[in-house]
C-alpha cells in the first residue's frame, strides 16, 4: 500500500501519512467518541501500521493536536528526531504526540492504542511546557501509572457506556495536564509551585474517598496553610472543593453503571459522601437528574460509538 494522507478522522491531524509495514497485508480500524470542546478518545485497532509526519506542521493553536496513548504491548517504534521513545515489549507503554510536530510510528504486527486527544487551549499550557513534558515523559513519574490506567478504564467504559464519557471529561484532561507539567518539571528549573501542585493533585487522588478529605488535611498533609493551598491551586482546575466533588461523582457514575445492584446510600458511602441527601444533591446539580434516574437512563441507553474505519 503506497503512502496515502490521512482519512478525514476526528483526534487525526489530515496531514499525517499513512501506511504499512508489510505491503498488502495492513489494516487499520478506528472507533471514536466524542468527550466535547474538541477532545476525545480514540481506540485503534491495527496490524503493520505505519504513521508518520516528516516536517514540522504550522498549525493554528487553537486546533493543534495532542495525543496520548496507551499502546499495548507488541513489536512497535516510535522515533522523533534524534531519539527513540524507549518502552518494554511486554507491558503497555504511555506516549504523547503532538500531531503537528515529526515523528514515525511503526507497528510491525497485530496491535491496538487507546488514545485520548485534544488541543493546546483545552490543556491551557504552552507549545513550550508539551514538548519538555511529551519528550521528558518516563514510567518513574508518580502520574504516570495513574494516567495509564486511566486511560485504559476510559477504553473499556467507552465499549459499554459510551454515553458516559462526556462527564468523565474535565477529570481526564485536568490529569493528562498535571502528568504534562510533572514530566515539564524534569528540566533543569522546575517551578516549585508546580511541582507542590502536582503533589497535592497525587493526593486528592489518592485520598478521593476519605470522608475528611478537606482543604484543611490537604494544606496540613504538605506542610502550608489552607490560604496557601487557595492560592497556588490553579484556576482552570475550578474551586478546590467543587473539584474534589467533581472527581467523586465522576467516579460515582462509573459504579452505578457497573454495579446496578449497589444502593444508593452504598455508592455515596463508597465514594467520600457522609450523607447520601448530599449526595444526591450534589449529582442532581451537576447532571441534572437524581442518581436513580441517571442509572436508569443510561442503562437503558445503548452506547453509542462513533466509527470511522479505513
Amino acid at each position: 500500500m503506497a503512502d496515502t494522507p490521512t482519512p478525514q478522522c476526528d483526534g487525526v491531524a489530515s496531514h499525517l501519512t499513512v501506511s504499512t509495514t508489510h505491503r498488502g497485508m495492513g489494516t487499520r480500524t478506528i472507533d471514536n467518541w466524542p468527550l466535547g470542546d474538541g477532545a476525545g478518545l480514540m481506540r485503534l485497532r491495527y496490524r503493520a501500521l505505519a504513521v508518520s509526519n516528516a516536517h514540522h506542521v504550522k498549525t493554528d493553536p487553537n486546533h493543534r493536536l495532542i495525543s496520548m496513548a496507551v499502546l499495548a504491548p507488541g513489536d512497535w517504534t516510535l522515533t522523533r528526531p534524534r531519539t527513540d521513545v524507549p518502552h518494554r515489549a511486554d507491558r503497555p507503554t504511555l506516549v504523547i504526540i503532538d500531531q503537528s510536530d515529526p515523528f514515525d510510528f511503526r507497528g510491525h504486527g497485530s496491535g491496538s492504542a487507546t488514545v485520548l486527544y485534544t488541543t493546546y487551549p483545552r490543556l491551557t499550557l504552552s507549545v513550550e511546557t508539551v514538548h519538555r513534558g511529551l519528550h521528558q515523559l518516563n514510567p518513574d513519574l508518580p502520574l504516570y501509572p495513574l494516567m495509564l490506567n486511566h486511560l485504559l478504564q476510559l477504553g473499556v467504559i467507552a465499549t459499554t457506556a459510551g454515553n458516559v464519557l462526556p462527564d468523565l471529561a474535565a477529570s481526564t484532561v485536568s490529569l493528562m495536564r498535571s502528568l504534562l507539567l510533572s514530566a515539564a518539571d524534569g528540566s533543569p528549573t522546575p517551578d516549585p509551585t508546580d511541582t507542590l501542585v502536582q503533589e497535592i493533585t497525587r493526593y486528592i487522588h489518592e485520598h478521593l474517598y476519605a470522608p475528611e478529605l478537606s482543604a484543611d488535611s490537604i494544606a496540613a498533609a504538605h506542610s502550608i496553610s489552607a490560604r496557601q493551598l487557595y492560592k497556588i491551586w490553579p484556576a482552570t482546575n475550578g474551586p478546590l472543593a467543587g473539584y474534589i466533588i467533581g472527581c467523586r461523582l465522576e467516579q460515582a457514575c462509573r459504579t452505578l453503571l457497573a454495579e446496578p445492584g449497589l444502593s444508593i446510600a452504598a455508592i455515596a458511602q463508597k465514594h467520600g459522601f457522609t450523607q447520601t441527601t448530599h449526595f444526591s444533591h450534589r449529582f442532581r446539580r451537576t447532571y441534572g437528574v437524581s442518581p436513580t434516574q441517571w442509572r436508569q437512563q443510561r442503562l437503558a441507553t445503548s452506547s453509542i460509538e462513533h466509527r470511522c474505519s479505513t
